[in-house]
């Protein structure tokens, strides 16, 4: 999909699930299992 394909949209996050995907509520309504694209990392810190 290239670049000016794609489309953004505001939501609420209802639920993480396994392998940093998540159920997210979006604005109209609709519910979507959406993950982490791009630069985005997990970071952790141990206490």
């Amino acid at each position: 999909m290239a670049k000016e394909d794609v489309i953004e949209m505001q939501g609420t996050v209802l639920d993480t699930l396994p392998n940093t995907m998540f159920r997210v509520e979006l604005e109209n309504g609709h519910v979507v299992t959406a993950h982490i694209s791009g630069k985005m990392r997990k970071t952790t810190s141990v206490s």
